[in-house]
């Protein structure tokens, strides 16, 4: 009896393991100027799928991350310096199944750091820089690679800042990141793009403040607001109240960790630029594009 038992749990054992074990299988194309390996990080066993981020021998470091398509899209800027915090943008399309480049175009100077993209069924993709946002045709932009121009940009007065940002309900979420203390989502009514000539907080339809060093943004099918938290020295993913901010969950994750999206599945998409070539010093290496279920954080 004992041995059958311990037989048993050794089963459950395993198959508990299982799903981190086949995520260990990385897609895409390693970097050559490093031989780290990546992880470990908290929360590994809700990763399900895992690629190389694009660009990363060329000095990229990965931001954003949105869903179009049937695409994963990831947005970078080249720097290696760690006093250096944008460069020359670009926009890789991916494949999630296999985590192969399926298209690229690169941004105007004018967006040098690409904190946050946003697609959708309509075929625009939004960009927000700093102190700008940009839209985007995605299928002429692949097709034209090189540098493409936005269809319509408009400033950010401040204190707006485009740190991030993500799409739900008919508005824009533009999100800022502030490492002293609250950043703030100001979610901006669609409708009210083509009229405007820049953007600032007193067009907001909705306006929160949120936790400092927030890096992205996304909700889930349910309508929640999931933020992400980072630093060299930590990671975090929040669920947020989508009215007011509050905070309901928090779940650790890998430092660096950047933009977010979700798929039609569920599945939370995320970049960490752990391990990019500006930040290769940190004590986690993780430069992936990866994948979360969401039901197996803890």
């Amino acid at each position: 009896m004992a041995r059958r038992s311990l037989f048993l749990a050794a089963l459950v054992l395993l198959a508990a393991s299982a799903p981190a074990a086949a995520a260990q299988t990385i897609g895409g194309t390693a970097p050559t100027y490093t031989d780290r390996q990546p992880g470990p990080i908290p929360n590994e066993g809700a990763v399900d799928r895992r690629f190389w981020a694009p660009g990363l021998d060329e000095g990229y470091v990965p931001q954003g991350v949105t869903l179009a398509e049937g695409m994963v899209l990831v947005s970078a800027y080249r720097s290696t310096d760690p006093k250096v915090g944008g460069g020359p943008a670009r926009i890789w399309a991916i494949d999630p199944a296999t985590g192969t480049v399926r298209g690229q175009f690169d941004l105007p100077q004018a967006f040098a750091h690409a904190g946050g993209i946003a697609g959708g069924t309509d075929g625009h993709l939004y960009v927000a820089d700093t102190r700008l946002l940009g839209r985007f045709d995605l299928k002429r932009a692949l097709a034209a690679g090189g540098v493409v121009e936005p269809e319509r940009s408009w400033p950010l007065a401040p204190p707006l800042r485009g740190s991030f940002m993500t799409r739900h309900g008919g508005a824009v979420w533009i999100g800022s990141w502030n490492p002293d203390g609250d950043g703030r989502m100001v979610a901006i009514p669609e409708a009210d793009l083509e009229e405007a000539v820049a953007l600032d907080e007193s067009q907001a339809g909705r306006s929160f403040a949120i936790p400092s060093r927030a890096q992205g943004a996304a909700f889930d099918q349910a309508g929640a607001l999931w933020i992400t938290r980072s630093s060299s020295r930590i990671g975090e993913l929040l669920r947020l109240d989508a009215v007011d901010g509050r905070v309901l969950a928090t779940h650790a994750t890998v430092i660096g960790i950047e933009d977010i999206g979700f798929d039609a599945a569920g599945g939370l998409w995320s970049v960490s630029e752990a391990g990019s070539r500006r930040w290769l010093a940190w004590t986690t290496f993780y430069p992936l594009l990866f994948r979360i279920d969401p039901a197996r954080l803890q």
